[in-house]
């Protein structure tokens, strides 16, 4: 039978003994990884983050960190540049109050919302574009038409084209 070795911490990437100088701080013996001082300002800033995180006004602005004051902003200003007119001033405030009132009440829109990298993000997206189109087409009927389908499912509208005089020579 063979015995088994058991490895030492050097070997496993773990502390180095203490110094000669008997100072008792273990410092890492892998280059990269930071020391004890580094890890107090790396808890420091996660603590100070928490608090920032915990004074968010809202559950939606605390769980995703989406700002949807400037999505739907962006939204409404998206639609109002491709059809060359002015929008309701109160639509941007309208998907705000909208996706504040859905997010603690629709588990699937909660759901969507959380979801990881910048999913959430575009689904708000996907959601505010959606509610803008079904409010042209019930107050404005005439901006709703102009709007290509896609813009109801919530995809992004094409560049807006413009409108030059070609020259000929």
């Amino acid at each position: 039978m063979s015995k088994a070795r058991s490895k030492s911490a050097l070997e496993c990437g773990g502390l180095t003994p203490p110094s000669s100088t008997g100072g008792s701080t273990p410092v890492m013996a892998r280059p990269g990884v930071p020391s004890q001082s580094a890890d107090k300002s790396a808890h420091s800033i996660r603590r100070d983050f928490r608090a920032w995180r915990a004074s968010l006004p809202t559950a939606l602005e605390r769980d995703t960190l989406l700002w949807p004051e400037v999505i739907a902003e962006s939204v409404v200003v998206e639609a109002s540049r491709y059809l060359h007119a002015e929008l309701p001033a109160d639509f941007p405030s309208r998907l705000t109050a909208k996706a504040y009132h859905l997010y603690p009440c629709h588990r699937h829109f909660h759901k969507m919302l959380n979801r990881s990298g910048n999913r959430g993000r575009h689904n708000l997206y996907v959601y505010m574009r959606h509610w803008t189109c079904g409010w042209l087409k019930r107050e404005r009927y005439a901006l709703f038409k102009r709007l290509p389908w896609e813009y109801a499912l919530g995809r992004a509208l094409p560049a807006p084209r413009l409108n030059r005089a070609v020259e000929r020579t």
